[in-house]
């Protein structure tokens, strides 16, 4: 049988990283021919360096992409997600001639089945979330308790659209309130957040994290209610790590985290029809309403001592019994072992 490559970034704690990271070790107890290629060094200690692949790979092997297509339009099958209402025209030419084509949400399955010649082959997966993520264990607690946290994981990127989160914030609640809004966040290009930040609003009480967070888990621990409304998401990977962590968690009532919110246990944004993301662009958006942010912080905020909030915290935790390793690992051999 020939060899199966798992191409993707296996390095860091991006997105990317952790999803492929899981996914790979998911399918690890189905298949003796299972190898990884990744797309940046493994560190010296890395556990899955014992299943680096050599190079260079030769036409017999199966790669599947865990990335965007165009990272080897070559291979046969894909695993990817797009955030918008389209998908760009090369992926749409590379997914034509894939055997197999995986995703993380409806929400992706719809957007690429409305382009390409064969939805038939598309099938969702959904992100496995990782052991450590649980209510119990250590928390990072930023401010004091008597100040209540609201608080985001993002990179500082244009669909994120965070300024309209600060700005609901800035506006809801009065200076002499006890909260606060914790913003871990970096820029892609190395640009400095906090004049950035400064110039959507200057209330002492939104606090950068810059520096790198360890234990995540930790950081949603230490919070009250987590918060991400955002023009679009493939999945949403913060907001379900958050929700089986106990939090209450906000985000925008659209798109590929609707798989798995709801209004039963979590508390969804309203946002506008859909727009392009720039003027004259093919691809648009829908962003979430400021008014509706508010709104909801607010509810969040009143209700934090409420029942109301426990039993949506409680819907949540549910949602690792589906989102493992155990249960998604068989669907993802499933569908590899019937073109390898």
């Amino acid at each position: 049988m020939r060899k199966i490559v798992w191409i993707g970034h296996f390095r860091g704690f991006s997105g990317f990283t952790t999803s492929t990271r899981e996914y790979f070790k998911s399918i690890l107890p189905y298949f003796n021919n299972l190898y990884l290629a990744p797309l940046e060094v493994l560190k010296k200690n890395d556990p899955l360096r014992s299943y680096l692949v050599d190079l260079p790979l030769n036409e017999t092997e199966l790669k599947v992409v865990n990335h965007q297509p165009t990272t080897d339009p070559t291979a046969e099958c894909f695993f990817s997600v797009y955030e918008y209402n389209r998908i760009p025209d090369k992926w749409v030419k590379i997914f034509n001639t894939a055997k197999l084509i995986m995703t993380q949400s409806t929400f992706c399955k719809k957007e690429f089945a409305s382009q390409i010649e064969d939805p038939e082959k598309i099938h969702v997966i959904p992100y496995i979330v990782p052991e450590y993520f649980t209510p119990q264990g250590p928390t990072y607690r930023i401010v004091d308790k008597d100040v209540f946290a609201f608080g985001s994981v993002f990179e500082w990127v244009t669909r994120k659209v965070p300024e309209r989160t600060i700005r609901a914030f800035t506006e809801e609640f009065d200076k002499n309130e006890s909260v606060s809004l914790i913003l871990r966040s970096s820029h892609p290009f190395g640009k400095d957040l906090e004049p950035i930040i400064n110039n959507i609003s200057q209330d002492p009480r939104i606090i950068l994290v810059k520096k790198k967070i360890e234990d995540i888990a930790a950081f949603y621990r230490g919070l009250d209610a987590y918060i991400s409304c955002t023009a679009g998401e493939g999945w949403g990977q913060t907001l379900t790590e958050a929700m089986v962590c106990g939090i209450p968690t906000i985000a925008s009532n659209h798109s590929g985290n609707l798989d798995f919110m709801n209004k039963n246990n979590s508390y969804l944004v309203d946002v506008h029809d859909w727009s392009p993301i720039q003027k004259g662009s093919l691809f648009k958006w829908k962003l979430p309403k400021i008014e509706s942010i508010k709104e909801v912080m607010r509810q969040v905020y009143e209700n934090r001592e409420m029942s109301k909030n426990k039993i949506k915290v409680e819907n949540a935790l549910k949602l690792k019994n589906e989102l493992n390793r155990e249960s998604i690992g068989p669907k993802i051999a499933e569908l590899l072992k019937k073109i390898v």
